[in-house]
């Protein structure tokens, strides 16, 4: 890697972690939503007189022919934040390793 690769590096990277972060804020955001969303059809079906079950393992399973679809959006946006997640570091860590990259080409 010759000195302009690391300049244009250094000049792209830092919009693409923006963007990444950016990715992996909403996810976060829409996992937090869907996670509400769940938490209310919960409590719908609760208030609603539908569970009747002595213990927690009887209540979740009355429970999940109602929320059965909300909870497998949730697993899916709890996959999607890590996988964000993971292209957030990625960058971060890219950018990083250019900055000392060129510290180390004004040494030498």
């Amino acid at each position: 890697m010759n000195r302009s690769d690391v300049i244009l590096e250094l000049q792209l990277v830092p919009e693409l972690l923006k963007q990444a972060e950016a990715i992996y804020v909403d996810a976060v955001s829409e996992l937090s939503w869907a996670k509400h969303q769940l938490l209310a059809k919960e409590c719908e079906v609760i208030g609603d007189g539908l569970v009747t079950g002595k213990n927690e393992q009887q209540r979740q399973a009355e429970i999940w022919p109602y929320t059965k679809d909300l909870q497998e959006q949730v697993l899916r946006m709890e996959d999607a934040v890590e996988h964000t997640k993971v292209e957030f570091h990625f960058y971060k860590r890219k950018l990083e390793n250019l900055q000392i990259i060129a510290k180390l080409m004004t040494i030498l």
